[in-house]
Protein backbone atom coordinates (compact mmCIF):
# COMPACT_ATOMS: atom_id res chain seq x y z
CA UNK A 1 0.00 0.00 0.00
CA UNK A 2 0.77 3.73 -0.36
CA UNK A 3 1.24 6.12 2.26
CA UNK A 4 2.44 9.60 0.52
CA UNK A 5 4.31 9.08 -2.34
CA UNK A 6 6.43 5.88 -1.02
CA UNK A 7 5.43 1.91 -1.09
CA UNK A 8 4.95 0.29 2.61
CA UNK A 9 5.27 -3.34 2.84
CA UNK A 10 4.57 -4.38 6.09
CA UNK A 11 6.89 -7.16 7.65
CA UNK A 12 5.36 -10.56 7.94
CA UNK A 13 6.12 -13.87 8.95
CA UNK A 14 3.09 -15.44 7.06
CA UNK A 15 4.34 -18.79 6.13
CA UNK A 16 5.00 -19.42 9.80
CA UNK A 17 1.14 -19.06 11.03
CA UNK A 18 -0.39 -22.24 11.92
CA UNK A 19 -1.76 -24.67 9.61
CA UNK A 20 -5.38 -23.88 8.67
CA UNK A 21 -7.96 -27.07 8.81
CA UNK A 22 -11.28 -26.49 7.00
CA UNK A 23 -12.31 -30.28 6.84
CA UNK A 24 -11.34 -33.90 7.80
CA UNK A 25 -9.25 -34.38 5.46
CA UNK A 26 -7.30 -31.45 6.29
CA UNK A 27 -6.80 -32.41 10.15
CA UNK A 28 -5.72 -35.53 9.17
CA UNK A 29 -2.70 -34.15 6.71
CA UNK A 30 -2.28 -31.96 9.89
CA UNK A 31 -2.01 -34.63 12.09
CA UNK A 32 0.18 -36.35 9.72
CA UNK A 33 2.77 -33.95 9.43
CA UNK A 34 2.50 -32.72 13.07
CA UNK A 35 4.68 -36.58 14.14
CA UNK A 36 7.64 -35.30 12.36
CA UNK A 37 7.30 -31.71 12.73
CA UNK A 38 5.35 -30.38 15.94
CA UNK A 39 3.04 -27.31 15.63
CA UNK A 40 2.46 -27.37 11.44
CA UNK A 41 2.64 -24.01 10.04
CA UNK A 42 1.37 -22.94 6.78
CA UNK A 43 5.12 -23.56 4.91
CA UNK A 44 5.15 -26.89 6.19
CA UNK A 45 2.43 -28.03 3.49
CA UNK A 46 2.81 -24.50 0.77
CA UNK A 47 6.68 -25.41 -0.21
CA UNK A 48 8.66 -27.63 -2.34
CA UNK A 49 9.34 -29.76 0.74
CA UNK A 50 5.69 -29.35 1.96
CA UNK A 51 4.22 -30.72 -1.51
CA UNK A 52 6.55 -33.51 -0.76
CA UNK A 53 4.76 -34.17 2.81
CA UNK A 54 1.24 -33.64 1.04
CA UNK A 55 2.45 -36.63 -1.61
CA UNK A 56 4.11 -38.80 1.31
CA UNK A 57 0.70 -38.22 3.34
CA UNK A 58 -1.80 -38.85 0.52
CA UNK A 59 0.49 -42.38 -0.33
CA UNK A 60 0.12 -43.17 3.48
CA UNK A 61 -3.54 -43.02 3.10
CA UNK A 62 -3.43 -44.87 -0.09
CA UNK A 63 -1.44 -47.59 2.02
CA UNK A 64 1.72 -47.47 -0.35
CA UNK A 65 4.00 -44.92 2.19
CA UNK A 66 5.98 -43.71 -1.00
CA UNK A 67 7.27 -41.03 -0.64
CA UNK A 68 9.24 -38.74 -3.97
CA UNK A 69 10.95 -35.64 -4.46
CA UNK A 70 8.54 -32.25 -5.63
CA UNK A 71 10.05 -32.76 -9.46
CA UNK A 72 9.13 -36.41 -9.69
CA UNK A 73 5.60 -36.14 -8.04
CA UNK A 74 4.49 -32.81 -10.55
CA UNK A 75 6.47 -35.10 -13.62
CA UNK A 76 3.62 -38.12 -12.87
CA UNK A 77 1.00 -35.50 -12.40
CA UNK A 78 -1.08 -36.59 -15.47
CA UNK A 79 -0.57 -40.26 -14.83
CA UNK A 80 -0.55 -40.74 -11.64
CA UNK A 81 -3.46 -40.23 -9.08
CA UNK A 82 -1.97 -39.77 -6.09
CA UNK A 83 0.08 -37.27 -7.87
CA UNK A 84 -2.77 -35.10 -9.15
CA UNK A 85 -4.70 -35.31 -5.87
CA UNK A 86 -1.23 -33.96 -4.48
CA UNK A 87 -1.80 -31.34 -6.75
CA UNK A 88 -5.37 -30.68 -5.95
CA UNK A 89 -4.67 -30.55 -2.44
CA UNK A 90 -2.05 -28.27 -2.53
CA UNK A 91 -4.43 -26.01 -5.07
CA UNK A 92 -6.83 -26.28 -2.54
CA UNK A 93 -4.94 -25.87 0.42
CA UNK A 94 -3.25 -22.57 -1.02
CA UNK A 95 -6.58 -20.76 -2.66
CA UNK A 96 -7.81 -21.47 0.88
CA UNK A 97 -4.78 -19.51 2.72
CA UNK A 98 -4.51 -16.63 -0.05
CA UNK A 99 -8.21 -15.68 -0.07
CA UNK A 100 -7.62 -15.68 3.90
CA UNK A 101 -5.00 -13.35 3.72
CA UNK A 102 -6.82 -11.48 0.84
CA UNK A 103 -9.96 -11.14 3.86
CA UNK A 104 -7.01 -10.06 6.55
CA UNK A 105 -5.31 -7.52 4.10
CA UNK A 106 -7.72 -6.40 1.55
CA UNK A 107 -5.55 -6.06 -1.42
CA UNK A 108 -7.52 -3.89 -4.10
CA UNK A 109 -4.78 -3.82 -6.16
CA UNK A 110 -4.45 -7.63 -6.68
CA UNK A 111 -2.22 -10.33 -5.55
CA UNK A 112 0.81 -11.01 -6.94
CA UNK A 113 1.93 -14.85 -6.70
CA UNK A 114 5.76 -15.24 -6.74
CA UNK A 115 8.66 -17.73 -7.37
CA UNK A 116 9.25 -20.98 -7.93
CA UNK A 117 7.03 -22.87 -6.19
CA UNK A 118 4.11 -20.74 -7.92
CA UNK A 119 5.63 -20.81 -11.30
CA UNK A 120 5.66 -24.63 -11.09
CA UNK A 121 1.85 -24.51 -9.99
CA UNK A 122 0.76 -21.91 -12.52
CA UNK A 123 -1.15 -24.42 -15.09
CA UNK A 124 -2.59 -25.98 -12.38
CA UNK A 125 -3.72 -23.09 -10.06
CA UNK A 126 -5.91 -22.20 -12.82
CA UNK A 127 -8.02 -25.04 -11.99
CA UNK A 128 -11.35 -24.78 -10.17
CA UNK A 129 -9.78 -26.02 -6.97
CA UNK A 130 -7.91 -23.57 -6.22
CA UNK A 131 -10.24 -20.69 -6.96
CA UNK A 132 -13.46 -22.44 -5.55
CA UNK A 133 -11.29 -22.19 -2.29
CA UNK A 134 -9.92 -18.92 -2.72
CA UNK A 135 -13.62 -17.71 -2.57
CA UNK A 136 -15.17 -20.30 -0.43
CA UNK A 137 -15.66 -17.51 2.30
CA UNK A 138 -19.43 -18.08 3.33
CA UNK A 139 -21.28 -14.77 3.52
CA UNK A 140 -18.11 -12.92 1.66
CA UNK A 141 -17.83 -14.96 -0.94
CA UNK A 142 -18.95 -12.85 -3.47
CA UNK A 143 -17.07 -10.32 -2.06
CA UNK A 144 -13.66 -12.20 -2.95
CA UNK A 145 -14.48 -11.44 -6.36
CA UNK A 146 -12.51 -8.19 -6.35
CA UNK A 147 -9.32 -9.39 -5.67
CA UNK A 148 -7.53 -10.48 -9.16
CA UNK A 149 -4.71 -13.12 -8.81
CA UNK A 150 -1.69 -12.84 -11.07
CA UNK A 151 1.11 -14.74 -11.28
CA UNK A 152 4.63 -12.79 -11.42
CA UNK A 153 6.83 -15.34 -13.83
CA UNK A 154 9.78 -12.46 -13.57
CA UNK A 155 12.42 -14.44 -11.43
CA UNK A 156 14.38 -10.80 -10.36
CA UNK A 157 11.06 -9.38 -9.43
CA UNK A 158 11.73 -9.10 -5.83
CA UNK A 159 15.19 -6.92 -6.66
CA UNK A 160 13.12 -5.12 -8.77
CA UNK A 161 11.09 -4.26 -6.29
CA UNK A 162 13.46 -3.65 -3.64
CA UNK A 163 15.47 -1.25 -5.71
CA UNK A 164 11.99 0.63 -6.96
CA UNK A 165 11.48 0.95 -2.95
CA UNK A 166 15.18 2.20 -2.92
CA UNK A 167 14.79 4.85 -5.35
CA UNK A 168 11.55 6.17 -3.49
CA UNK A 169 13.50 6.40 -0.20
CA UNK A 170 16.44 8.78 -2.22
CA UNK A 171 13.57 11.04 -3.16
Amino acid sequence: YSVGNSTVIPASESGHVSLPVRSEEELRLRDFIARKHPEPGIEDVLSGRGFERIFAWISHEAGQNEERSAADIMASVHTDPLAMRTVQTFSRILGGYVGDLALITLPLGGIYLCGGVAQHFAPHLTMDTFGKAFAAKGRFTDFMAQFPVHLVANDYAALTGCACHLEELRH
